[in-house]
């Protein structure tokens, strides 16, 4: 997973930036494909499903995602999921044909192995009902992804416990911390609730998440997932048909040597849905991409994970990685869309001179415009 501290920048860009955000993504398009050669993207042959009321029983019916990861910027002001003008971030997302963006609150451990799980004082139900409200009233979907932050720099996926009565003694808390989005998700009508993301061995016990997904499907009445690590997580999950989606942080490479063509990178994202479908066949449910990325640095689709300075800025390596990913899965029947990996709650970021994962205001976000979009 990637770090979720990175740097943040700037004020929101709305109003009447909002047009010349948009032209400005259509002309980096538009320079992108005439010097790389790209296609534009197919008119997806499957059409979306209906959003289902809010009190009806086909809440957990599939529906198509084209979505970012909506991170909580909270070093500028309107950068605040509680901020009365996050829908100003939220709305040049339209244009660029999103109609659903990911939310994550977050809790954090002291330590990989202490069964403690800290809510952030400033993690707020209203935030969440806030930044939900406001992208429901512009028409966009939410899925509530809450995370773990593990103090010290170690990664969600190193915890581990010694003893059964620690391990036990985590579950109960993260249970209980779980149901209270699951209540609040509910109370909010998010449209898809993430039970977790990338928690390793801790997901490799089945029995257990069996029983909080039903306990939690008791209080939150829409669709469920789990975002799983890239590899041996996503491959070997246990409780997959306890879910109605399958969820992957796909951080697949889509090479492994210096080869960053148009065509060796169409060869990698072929294989990378190699691997996907071997699990969607096995458990015969849709699949997103509870996040997915590449830094726009020079090796970004060698290491998607990596976005560490220093780099060498390369712009058109991450959006020849979108388009790959784009044409292996988008018209694939069983595939329900992805939460590209991010895109700042302040509403600008990213541009010509950032080698980060965001898309914003770089060629990938005209990539991902002209296939969430359908233009011929």
């Amino acid at each position: 997973m990637l770090s979720v501290c990175a740097g943040r920048s700037g004020p929101p860009n709305t109003g009447s930036d909002a047009p010349r955000h948009r032209i400005l993504l259509l002309l980096l398009g538009a320079v992108w494909m005439a010097a790389t050669g790209a296609a534009p993207a197919m008119q997806r042959p499957r059409a979306e499903a209906p959003l289902a009321e809010r009190n009806s029983p086909n809440r957990r019916e599939p529906f198509f995602q084209r979505g970012v990861a909506f991170t909580q910027e909270r070093w500028r002001n309107g950068g605040d999921y509680a901020s009365a003008s996050i829908g100003e971030a939220l709305a040049p997302l339209k244009q660029l044909g999103v109609d659903s963006v990911s939310v994550s609150p977050f809790a954090f451990m002291p330590g990989p192995s202490v069964p403690d799980l800290i809510r952030f004082r400033d993690e707020s139900d209203e935030g969440i009902a806030n930044v939900t409200g406001q992208a429901h009233r512009l028409g966009l979907k939410v899925m509530l992804k809450p995370q773990v932050w593990l103090r010290g720099g170690f990664y969600s996926g190193n915890i581990h416990f010694g003893s059964g009565a620690d391990r036990a003694t985590w579950f109960a808390k993260y249970r209980q911390w779980i149901l209270h989005y699951a209540r609040l998700a509910e109370e909010n009508h998010a449209n898809l609730l993430c039970l977790g993301n990338e928690l390793g061995e801790m997901a490799g016990y089945g029995a257990g998440w069996r029983g909080m997904i039903a306990s939690v499907r008791r209080s939150y009445h829409g669709p469920l997932t789990y975002a799983a690590h890239w590899g041996e997580e996503f491959e070997t999950l246990p409780f997959w048909d306890s879910l109605d989606y399958i969820g992957l942080n796909n951080y697949y490479p889509l090479a492994h040597d210096g080869n960053t063509s148009a065509e060796a990178l169409q060869k990698g994202a072929n294989e990378v849905l190699r691997r996907v479908e071997q699990v969607q066949k096995r458990w015969r449910r849709p699949v997103i991409f509870t996040e997915a990325g590449f830094p726009s640095r020079r090796g970004g689709v060698v290491e998607p994970w990596n976005e560490k300075p220093p780099a060498t800025l390369d712009l058109d390596e991450q959006a020849r990685g979108y388009e790959a990913v784009f044409r292996s899965f988008f018209g694939k029947p069983w595939f329900y869309g992805m939460y590209w990996w991010k895109w700042y709650s302040t509403g600008v970021g990213g541009g010509p001179g950032d080698s980060s994962i965001t898309p914003m205001n770089k060629p990938a976000a005209a990539v991902m415009s002209r296939w969430y979009r359908g233009r011929q």
